[in-house]
């Protein structure tokens, strides 16, 4: 729920005066009713926009009082204040908040210049100005309720000198009411356990006063009470003998009331109980609603999980914990679009809520939403065989279940380990079981229906993709060894798009396995060509990361070569180091099982931004491919020729995997790799990428002129 929906009620509280203001600019963002009224203004656009200083001080600059440099967030500041303006005596709280991601002051005050007036001539052991002061400075400095009221009742119950003081709320609907808060002098039984769910007819005649006269105090039950009423034997059962109280009122309605058991001291008067109900009231109430907004604010109002706020905010508690182990569960919808334009949101919702209460019945930890169709589950200290035990029920369930078409990502770690990453290998490899889903229009019992994956199908049946060949030459002889191939997309007008435009949204919405697995096709089936021609190279095909989780990918990239009678050991199958992101066991399969089908592994970008030296030692690549910003550099960069003389040398040191330098554009360039005995080279120095009959034509050339 927006904060809009909020702001209104948490400051409206029984007519109270607050108002909402930008902290950076101290633009007034909000008004109440009451405080509008104070000042004189009747409409909304009189305030928005001004000042603060301006239009609640008269002042033509900021405060010198100002309190924005005492705030901090999830704090209340209490403070009182002389308005010169309205020449009023105000208690002040300041808090800050955050509205559609702005840090804004919410202020509210409470007019007490009557009630200074009022008490001003009363002398007591401790004045009760000083008194009701206290009170209000102790219910805003402490942020805890429950601590705060019964510091308050404590602080009345010893001004009354009084056995017990207490707090009633009154349920109207149910006709109850329950003792919520309770001090007790010492000696004095508790009795807040036993006073819950009592009808409201014991009382009735007490809301009879309460309405006609407010506050009011009975010196003798004996006297002054039916002996046979319930009410007298609920009161007399305790202990009493006299009491005071004061009703509670919000909206102009008798909620609660305050009382004070046989008190002995403040001579019956009246005027604290009737001063502190009115503040402990609002108080409550206000405590209520922001205990209400700070729900929202960490809770989907939906489901009842946990938020994206909640999670944050738990990801930082476990970082600062270091749990022992923790599973991690990423879960996706799928079709989820599709199923609200289709069936509409109500229905999309109730798959939504459907899919929350399959994880809290099959899931031991912090379950959270943190988008419209992705959930995270997070389990603490947990046992390897129990996580993965709940996750095979969680399956099944999700799979028994023909309204919930979802993909699951999971991972469990020990030890060391980052949390953060952890999530982000699950949220991979729930992509990776997504790809499944895309493959078929229809999953067999499901209605979900796929809307990107059809798209981009039929603009690969549209011929909007198009392939590219950028030659690699051996750097010693300069001969053709091989071809890189780099897919475009044709947009409207003809323009081709590079893959970083289009790429990256693929892979997010799971749907890049039908590009890459089109880029294999086309080279596949331009490989059988040349074959048939007496022309034989190896070409490299790029394959997301994405498309690589998904199960069995080896499998699948084998059967589209046989499908062209290509031989595994004539495709290159490059990855980027996001590849590391996978899990280890899985990653390591993924490596021994592309070398054992015979295709070679080549690892692309290596030195762009940051370079992982580890992903060297734990697996096995043919080729190490170095990014163009490298080679940019080395003519110029002594810096840049030493890390590129000192790689490649590491390179031949680990025997068998060989080296290509992407981005030859100078003669210069190709010199200096040739002297660190660089083995192969790509770049607009040998040639541009070529359309697939301009390679084709280029490949002939050389063969012709072949000795």
């Amino acid at each position: 729920m927006i904060y809009e929906e909020y702001d209104s009620l948490i400051i409206k509280v029984q007519g109270e005066i607050g108002y909402i203001s930008d902290f950076e600019t101290y633009e007034v963002r909000h008004m109440t009713d009451a405080c509008m009224n104070l000042y004189g203004v009747k409409t909304r656009e009189e305030f928005q926009g001004r000042k603060c200083y301006e239009l609640l001080q008269g002042l033509h600059e900021p405060c010198p009082f100002c309190s924005n440099k005492r705030l901090a967030e999830g704090e209340t500041y209490s403070w009182e204040h002389y308005n010169e303006k309205l020449k009023r005596k105000l208690a002040v709280e300041d808090t800050l908040v955050t509205i559609e991601g702005r840090l804004c002051r919410m202020e509210t005050a409470r007019d007490i210049t009557k009630d200074k007036e009022q008490i001003s001539s009363l002398s007591n052991r401790l004045s009760t100005e000083e008194l009701l002061v206290k009170c209000i400075r102790m219910l805003g400095e402490e942020t805890d309720t429950g601590k705060a009221v019964n510091r308050f009742l404590e602080t009345i119950g010893t001004y009354y000198r009084a056995d017990r003081a207490y707090i009633f709320d009154l349920d109207y609907e149910r006709k109850v009411m329950n003792n919520t808060f309770e001090w007790c002098a010492p000696g004095i039984t508790r009795e807040r356990e036993r006073l819950q769910g009592l009808p409201l007819r014991y009382i009735d005649s007490w809301l009879a006063k309460f309405e006609k006269c407010g506050e009011f105090f009975i010196d003798s039950l004996k006297e002054e009470m039916d002996l046979d009423s319930d009410e007298f034997q609920i009161l007399s059962s305790q202990g009493i003998e006299s009491l005071l109280a004061a009703p509670l009122v919000r909206k102009d309605k008798v909620v609660g009331f305050l009382g004070v058991d046989n008190p002995k001291g403040g001579n019956g008067d009246l005027t604290l109980l009737r001063s502190t109900a009115g503040f402990i009231a609002e108080e409550l109430e206000k405590r209520r609603l922001l205990e209400e907004l700070e729900y929202a604010s960490y809770t989907d109002m939906l489901t009842g999980l946990k938020n994206r706020n909640q999670y944050i905010k738990a990801l930082q508690q476990m970082e600062r914990e270091n749990p022992k182990s923790a599973g991690v569960v990423f879960i996706d919808i799928n079709g989820m679009k599709r199923l609200n334009d289709t069936h509409g949101h109500k229905y999309g919702d109730s798959v939504i809520i459907k899919v929350a209460q399959i994880l809290k019945e099959h899931m031991r930890g912090d379950i959270f939403r943190i988008g419209g169709d992705e959930f995270v589950v997070v389990c603490k200290n947990v046992e390897k065989d129990a996580f993965w035990e709940n996750v095979a029920a969680l399956r099944e369930a999700f799979d028994a279940d023909r309204e919930c078409d979802v993909s699951v990502g999971c991972s469990w770690k020990a030890d060391e380990f980052n949390i953060r990453d952890q999530i982000l290998q699950a949220d991979d490899l729930m992509y990776a079981e997504k790809q499944s889903y895309y493959q078929t229009v229809f999953r067999s019992g499901h209605t979900a229906r796929i809307g990107l994956a059809r798209e981009v199908l039929k603009e690969i049946e549209e011929d909007q993709f198009v392939v590219f060949f950028q030659p690699q030459v051996n750097i010693r002889t300069g001969k053709i060894v091989g071809a890189e191939a780099l897919v475009r997309k044709r947009e409207r007008g003809g323009v081709l798009v590079p893959p970083d435009h289009f790429i990256p949204f693929y892979e997010m919405e799971g749907v890049i396995r039908h590009v890459d697995f089109f880029v294999l096709r086309t080279v596949c089936r331009a490989m059988k060509k040349w074959r048939e021609e007496g022309l034989d190279l190896k070409v490299s095909v790029n394959f997301s990361r994405v498309t690589l989780m998904e199960p069995d990918v080896v499998k699948s990239i084998a059967k589209v070569c046989r499908e062209y009678e290509v031989k595994p050991e004539s495709i290159t199958i490059e990855v980027t180091e996001s590849i590391s992101k996978m899990d280890n066991e899985q990653l390591k399969e993924l490596v021994r099982e592309i070398g054992e089908t015979g295709f070679s592994i080549s690892l692309d970008d290596f030195g762009s931004q940051y370079s992982n030296l580890a992903i060297l030692t734990a697996l096995k690549f043919d080729e190490i491919k170095f990014d163009k910003s490298l080679v940019d550099d080395l003519e110029k960069n002594t810096k840049s020729r030493i890390v590129m003389k000192n790689s490649i040398q590491m390179l031949q040191d680990l025997k068998g995997t060989h080296s290509l330098a992407e981005g030859i554009e100078t003669k210069g360039q190709l010199e200096l790799l040739a002297g660190y005995d660089c083995d192969y080279g790509q770049g607009f120095y040998f040639s541009k990428p070529l359309s697939l009959e301009e390679f084709s034509d280029l490949l002939r050339k050389n063969k012709d002129e072949s000795p």
